[in-house]
């Protein structure tokens, strides 16, 4: 595949990395056995030698790093692209720690925003819709509240709505891992009207909905809400947002990022923002309600990727100027 094809793909159209399953149970057995730090240096020089093959995984982040640089007003740093995929690998290295219920709620810093407003909510019975992104640990609430590690006193669920294309063998260690977390997990693919029903009874009974807002349906690529972000158009997926209105639930933006970069024993950063923009208005005015809490969501992701650049993990074309 040429270096211009590779810019041009989707997400969804991005091959897995990996190999086989072996490699991701490879990086579990090493996560579970070695001490944390050896575990990050193990991870710095496997990805140092993936990231000198991997020519359109380092296009796709330098086409990021050189946009967020733009904005910033600095020069693109120097190795960006190696420190992203380096983050991203320690990401998933997250997850695992996560998924074995490693992390602990006390790891978790709280950023005086709409935290308590939720936490209130659920322990009322009342269960929200959220929208998070792949800025951090988007799993982070999740892997939490599977082992009890909550803020409120009423205990609750989390429901993710999650399109899992390219991504099959890792989930597959995931379900291994933990398959109680994974039975919970909505596909995005095969979301309809009963499932809509579904979600919005969860909710009644004080449970969470969960979708990420950062990336377009493998499904549905036309439904976009077009919106500036780090200085140039790009295409939101108008679906996760819909789905809100539908829901007529409190929408909540959230966000866990880890403290420092490149430390997995790093505490993590709990953003959780109440949406201003409400869905209690006529049928006509919905579609400029939808583009407001559309960019609502993006100013705050906006802000989060310049403050941490390396934890933002969409490595494909995401722009409408790609080049």
């Amino acid at each position: 595949m040429s270096s211009e094809n590779a810019q041009l793909q989707q997400w969804y159209e991005v091959k897995e990395v990996g190999g086989s399953l072996w490699h991701f149970r490879f990086m579990l057995w090493i996560t579970c056995h070695l001490p944390l730090r050896v575990v990050e240096l193990c991870t710095a020089v496997v990805c140092f030698f993936f990231w000198m093959g991997a020519r359109p995984v380092r296009e796709r982040s330098a086409a990021y790093l050189k946009r967020l640089s733009a904005v910033q007003g600095k020069r693109m740093p120097f190795m960006g692209t190696y420190k992203h995929v380096l983050s991203f690998a320690l990401s998933m290295i997250e997850k695992l720690l996560g998924w074995r219920g490693a992390i602990k709620l006390n790891q978790v810093e709280t950023q005086g925003d709409d935290l308590d407003k939720l936490v209130e909510q659920i322990d009322r019975g009342e269960g929200a819709f959220l929208i998070c992104s792949h800025l951090g640990n988007m799993e982070m609430l999740r892997s939490l509240t599977g082992y009890g590690e909550i803020h409120s006193h009423k205990e609750f669920k989390v429901f993710p709505v999650v399109d899992f294309s390219g991504t099959s063998k890792f989930n597959a260690l995931l379900f291994e891992l933990n398959p109680d977390l994974m039975n919970s997990v909505l596909d995005a693919n095969k979301i309809g009207v009963d499932s809509a029903v579904w979600m919005k009874e969860q909710i009644a009974k004080g449970n969470l909905v969960v979708i990420a807002g950062d990336r377009t349906s493998a499904n549905s690529t036309d439904r976009n809400v077009e919106m500036d972000f780090l200085g140039e158009r790009a295409n939101f997926p108008e679906g996760a947002f819909t789905l809100s209105s539908i829901l007529g639930a409190p929408i909540y933006f959230t966000f866990a990022i880890r403290k420092h970069d490149f430390d997995i024993r790093s505490p993590y950063e709990m953003h959780v923002v109440k949406a201003k923009t409400t869905f209690d208005c006529s049928r006509k005015e919905r579609p400029e309600r939808l583009r407001m809490l559309v960019q609502e969501y993006t100013q705050i992701l906006q802000k989060l990727c310049l403050r941490h650049p390396y934890q933002w993990y969409n490595f494909y074309n995401f722009w409408k100027n790609s080049k």
